[in-house]
């Protein structure tokens, strides 16, 4: 009789083969599946991001128009500027007395009476970025530096603007007195991205100015229209258009008369249009 040989059980090469390949699907599918997931949740992330720059945008248009001031005695330094003439992309320039929650606030401590630019800048492919400068009124006229420029939403495909005309009793897509403020403002926004071809949304909001523009009797009572002793006082001025010292009597009221030709007001930039 032979003698029995000692038997060992063993993983043959073609089962070591099929475990990997087992491992390899079962991998595969994981990582594909932690892929979607961290796919997904950045796209979930983008948009609700976009969504909330969008409503920044909206409140910051709307908040600087509630918030518009203009006084007929200084018009050149408060002037409502608006450029309807690109049927898709509007240009607002105007005066406000802004909050302290509104965007670039912290760069102008004390000085909530800022000029804001409300633009699109255009970014070549049928979309844009809205933009919003803003300087202060109050800082010397002689500075040169930039306007904080803050960029607060893109894909932009529409930026519309309508004032309401009282002679017509409707909106119009101009505004030509800049000396004066609307009474209603009609802002219309659109939002997609050109490329991904889905439709785009459309915001449209009415906003009432609660002010209008100060008449120049309010800020200086009493004011002559040649210039002289304002109420009627005793006394003479000397040089009263030429901003040098002005005489009165008792009973008589102050006045400051600017100089002929005030300082001109910082420049606007230019605005890079689509």
């Amino acid at each position: 009789m032979k003698p029995e040989r000692s038997r060992r059980d063993a993983f043959t090469l073609v089962e070591v083969l099929l475990a990997i390949a087992i491992l390899a699907l079962i991998m595969t599918a994981i990582y594909a599946s932690w892929t979607s997931i961290l796919r997904g949740s950045k796209a979930g992330l983008d948009a609700a991001a976009q969504v909330q720059r969008e409503r920044i945008a909206r409140q910051a248009v709307e908040t600087a128009l509630s918030s518009a001031v203009l006084f007929q005695e200084n018009v050149r330094y408060y002037g409502f500027y608006a450029d309807t003439t690109d049927e898709r992309f509007a240009m607002l320039s105007f005066v406000a007395s802004l909050p302290d929650s509104f965007p670039g606030s912290g760069l102008f401590p004390n000085e909530p009476l800022r000029r804001v630019v409300f633009a699109v800048e255009g970014l070549g492919d049928g979309a844009g970025v809205l933009t919003l400068r803003q300087h202060s009124v109050l800082a010397p006229t002689n500075a040169t530096e930039e306007a904080f420029r803050i960029v607060l939403v893109s894909n932009v495909m529409a930026f519309g603007l309508e004032f309401w005309e009282t002679n017509l009793n409707d909106f119009s897509s101009e505004w030509i007195a800049s000396n004066s403020l609307p009474k209603l403002v009609r802002v219309s926004f659109g939002f997609g991205k050109p490329a991904s071809g889905a439709a785009g949304q459309l915001f449209s909001s009415v906003v009432a100015l609660p002010a209008s523009a100060v008449p120049r009797e309010v800020q200086i009572p009493n004011a002559p229209q040649g210039g002289g002793v304002p109420g009627g006082g005793k006394g003479q001025s000397r040089g009263a258009a030429t901003g040098a010292a002005v005489q009165v009597g008792p009973g008589s009221q102050l006045r400051v008369t600017p100089p002929s030709q005030p300082p001109v007001p910082p420049q606007i930039p230019p605005i890079r249009r689509p």
